[in-house]
């Protein structure tokens, strides 16, 4: 899967230069520059290697409900921050909430306490509506945070004890290989001696029978 999303951008990257040189069209150039961005994204092939990246990711996947915890909160804190901020500073004459979708910016740089500082409150109310929309994005961001982190710890020392476990597997698995070799080499050993006492049992009892040395020497070679 991550073999064909990184690679899928460059064809489709190709198929969009051939339409904007046969069409001229615009976004398609813009649209195709954009997927050669994407190619970027070949750089996850890290993931199989990397045993953080893939507790990363298995952590993501089993927190969905902490993750979707989190993206609600925040969104209703920005919609309830920037309607009050918009409400209170869009009358004012030097105002920076000119829109909505505006002042959903300031409230969602604001909530994460980014902070840019390029959209401001300037009335005592707006500034009081900031400061709450603050606090709220900190307590909002922090509260599903540790979950996740006690889910990546977690996931992470599973990883490490599979590691260990497999190595230990292979470490057994040689060492029964070569403990196979041994026994079926002291099998050869037994099977050999156990011969070579039949044939000198068998020379000892001729003798004892009273045969001739030629005899029993014809025997025993």
């Amino acid at each position: 899967m991550i073999d064909l999303v990184g690679i899928l951008p460059f064809y489709i990257s190709v198929v969009l230069n051939h339409l904007n040189s046969t069409y001229s069209i615009e976004y398609i150039a813009k649209a195709s520059q954009i997927f050669r961005i994407l190619r970027i994204l070949r750089i996850f092939k890290l993931s199989r290697h990397i045993t953080g990246l893939k507790t990363l990711g298995t952590t993501l996947r089993n927190s969905h409900r902490e993750l979707l915890l989190l993206s609600m909160t925040v969104s209703m804190g920005m919609l309830i921050f920037a309607g009050l901020g918009y409400a209170l500073e869009k009358d004012e004459p030097d105002t920076m909430f000119y829109t909505l979708p505006q002042t959903l910016y300031w409230a969602i740089i604001t909530m994460t306490s980014t902070g840019y500082g390029d959209i401001a409150p300037t009335t005592a109310g707006g500034k009081l509506v900031g400061s709450m929309c603050a606090i709220c994005g900190v307590l909002c961001i922090t509260l599903p945070i540790p979950i996740i982190v006690a889910n990546f710890n977690r996931f992470h020392d599973k990883v490490i004890l599979e590691e260990e476990l497999n190595s230990l597997r292979e470490e057994q698995a040689t060492a029964w290989e070569r403990t196979k070799l041994h026994l079926q080499d002291a099998r050869k050993l037994d099977q050999g001696s156990a011969e070579s006492l039949t044939k000198s049992d068998t020379c000892t009892t001729n003798l004892n029978r009273g045969l001739s040395d030629k005899d029993v020497e014809s025997i025993c070679m």
